[in-house]
């Protein structure tokens, strides 16, 4: 007597048409949301249900391994972005713009007498302290736009990294997707797989069948742990994805913050620094000694207050890391206890297979007994 589910599979070989239309209800009937699959990817699916077509050992290890390959490079690559050190050399440019300031600020005229006071100094040597002003202003200039055309090419860097994790999120998408492709694939290989054995099993059982039906249960246990491992490599691209986002967004608030210390903070300085020349021109006067002595005093406190204010929000800036380590400490602690859970699962994995193996071995033996012993009664009824 035929089973019903070899008959199906008969009518399905006289029916091709028949054949794809129950394949294609079975793929529906798969968790497609949560593969990331839509029906219309039917098509796909059955691609990669071709490279099962030929079942065995190694066509289910390497089943999907082009794909596995590619998350670990994605991963290396992120991981390249996110250590890497031109945030850090962009931050000490901007320290050296601080302390350039700073040296102009206390040197030459502004830098207060120890002999003769500060007054008195400014009046006594007005021509030569002008002239050594100027050159300090000048040279002073000339660092600070030195040091912005560096922390530009480190803005250019940060834009550059943007479009790259762009291209990198897209990509993790697709790979995402075709994980979901290679995993819903397995499945329905899985099915075809018991659907096989249970028309095994309909059949009279002999040494050749009983083999054939252990063959195929080994073979369903390799593809079912095959396709679990898809499964987490497409819930790591999936996590990997708002990763992506995360450092494009620091590295956009980066590059804003530069344009504002370009635009803004070093503008302020220059003007500041601008009109202290002016200032200095107005002590060849005597009647003017106590208006320049104010004026001059308001500007260094000025200077002094927008020096520190810029240098602590520089600082505080510059001493921000991207990633906190109280994040870095999570991800490792999560890192070692997943190793460690996989290691646990792995090895219940080997007892449970060990322990399974002993038992299909007793039932083998106990199916050969039987048929022994029913071909034994069938010869001495004759």
């Amino acid at each position: 007597m035929t089973h019903p589910e070899n008959l199906q599979l008969l009518v399905n070989e006289d029916n091709p048409t028949t054949a794809v239309t129950v394949v294609e209800e079975k793929f529906k009937q798969l968790d497609l949301q949560g593969m990331g699959l839509k029906p219309a990817d039917f098509q796909e699916v059955m691609t990669a249900h071709k490279e099962l077509a030929e079942i065995n050992h190694n066509a289910v290890a390497e089943y999907g391994k082009n794909i596995a390959t590619k998350t670990s490079t994605y991963t290396d690559e992120l991981l390249n972005l996110v250590q890497n050190k031109d945030l850090d050399a962009t931050g000490q440019k901007l320290n050296q713009v601080v302390q350039v300031a700073q040296q102009l600020n206390t040197s030459s005229i502004l830098n207060k007498s120890k002999n003769s006071g500060f007054l008195g100094g400014l009046l006594n040597k007005f021509k030569g302290a002008k002239q050594s002003f100027d050159q300090h202003f000048n040279t002073t200039k000339e660092q600070i736009d030195a040091l912005v055309k560096e922390i530009e090419s480190s803005q250019n860097g940060l834009k550059a990294r943007v479009d790259t994790l762009d291209r990198m999120f897209n990509s993790v998408q697709d790979e995402y997707k075709q994980l979901g492709v290679y995993v819903a694939a397995g499945k329905l290989k899985q099915q075809d797989i018991q659907q096989e054995i249970a028309g095994l099993t309909a059949l009279e059982q002999d040494q050749n069948t009983t083999q054939k039906i252990y063959d195929l249960n080994h073979l369903a246990n390799n593809l079912e742990k095959r396709v679990s491992d898809l499964q987490v490599l497409q819930q790591s691209a999936m996590q990997t994805l708002p990763m992506i986002r995360i450092i494009q967004s620091n590295n956009l608030m980066l590059v804003d913050k530069f344009y504002a210390i370009k635009n803004i903070t070093l503008p302020a300085w220059k003007n500041q620094i601008s009109l202290a020349i002016s200032l200095q021109e107005q002590k060849n006067s005597v009647q003017l000694a106590n208006t320049i002595d104010d004026a001059t005093n308001d500007l260094l406190k000025r200077n002094a207050d927008l020096l520190h204010q810029n240098s602590v929000d520089t600082a505080k800036a510059n001493q921000r890391s991207v990633i906190d380590i109280e994040t870095l400490e999570h991800v490792q602690n999560t890192l070692i206890k997943t190793v460690n859970d996989v290691i646990v699962i792995q090895k219940e994995g080997m007892q449970k297979r060990d322990e399974a193996t002993i038992r299909l071995r007793a039932l083998q033996d106990n199916l050969n007994h039987l048929v022994l012993e029913t071909s034994s009664n069938g010869s001495k009824s004759s």
